[in-house]
């Protein structure tokens, strides 16, 4: 079992830029197995989430894998495309993820989100920016930019289509019974089909990584408000705080970040 909550902080500086990064994860009030992984690798301005899906510890296997798989591949990517080393990464953990599976069969059926935010700085190879983002599943990146908040990911999963489509609100979305029904995941088959894209970053940006754990239990709007305060720490804390104190019903996982031009 992972440690039921774990913090960390770091600052780097990529390129121009500087980036500041709180993280926190937490088992939260029912679950006894803590199943996200976080990633947090500032000398690369690599940041993400995973939250394993099975169960009965498959779920932490299959998230440790990928993050672990993640990591290695990203580090030692200089002079690759981000895109082709995301979409590398991606892959590479979806078979060693499968490989696990055939290897324990009690382990069939696990699998993982994954939402990764790449700041590169400089990077030799991108022509359409130097920061990306690599998601699927239905953990979230959002992005809090002079105090508008925007989810700059895409859930997926079929109730999240019909918020797309204008039948949910996101509110809805949130008491849907059948929200958590995934239908792109890692683990699931030897095709993934992950969303990698390039992002602008302004001075001044937050972004926020969640596992579900945190999105779930709180409104767009409640997770605006505490991004506006002035202290990462803070924000973190509060985030899971308050995710807790809807219920605590699954494993709360995030980093915030902070990115500046000096």
């Amino acid at each position: 079992m992972k440690d039921d909550t774990v913090m960390s902080s770091d600052s780097a500086r990529i390129g121009t830029l500087r980036v500041i990064c709180r993280t926190l994860s937490d088992v939260g009030r029912v679950r006894q197995n803590n199943e996200d992984a976080l990633i947090a690798v500032p000398r690369i301005g690599l940041f993400g989430v995973c939250d394993g899906l099975g169960g009965h510890a498959a779920g932490e296997v299959a998230s440790d894998i990928a993050s672990q798989t993640l990591e290695e591949v990203l580090a030692g990517s200089e002079g690759e495309s981000s895109r082709g080393a995301l979409a590398r990464s991606v892959h590479l953990a979806n078979e060693r993820i499968l490989r696990q599976q055939a290897a324990q069969p009690e382990q069939q059926g696990m699998g993982t989100t994954v939402s990764l935010l790449w700041i590169r700085g400089e990077a030799a190879g991108d022509r359409n920016g130097s920061t990306w983002v690599a998601h699927i599943g239905d953990s979230r990146i959002y992005r809090w930019r002079e105090g508008e908040l925007k989810q700059i990911t895409t859930d997926h999963s079929p109730v999240y289509r019909l918020h797309q489509q204008g039948f949910l609100t996101k509110d809805q979305i949130r008491r849907h019974p059948q929200k958590n029904l995934l239908d792109r995941s890692l683990g699931i088959s030897g095709e993934v089909e992950p969303d990698i894209f390039p992002i602008s970053i302004q001075n001044g940006d937050r972004f926020l990584i969640c596992t579900d754990g945190l999105s779930d239990a709180l409104s767009d709007e409640e997770i605006a408000a505490r991004l506006g305060d002035p202290d990462l720490e803070t924000v973190t804390r509060a985030l899971v705080s308050d995710a807790n104190d809807k219920g605590g019903l699954d494993n709360i996982t995030l980093a915030v970040l902070e990115v500046s031009k000096p």
